[in-house]
């Protein structure tokens, strides 16, 4: 009865912390400010491993 009590009061603890958790985040944040020019290297790393698995 003990273990039941205090894994239901765990359980209660942790969705009230997650519902604190999702309460505080506002949605989707706009992007970050700034130049935005800049190569993504991650993509063209990316594209050039596939192009040379298709070769």
């Amino acid at each position: 009865m003990t273990t039941a009590v205090v894994a239901f009061i765990l359980l209660a603890l942790l969705v009230l912390a997650l519902e604190r958790n999702h309460r505080r985040q506002s949605g989707p944040r706009p992007p970050l400010s700034g130049s935005s020019d800049l190569p993504d290297r991650d993509a063209q790393r990316v594209l050039a491993e596939l192009a040379q698995r298709e070769h």
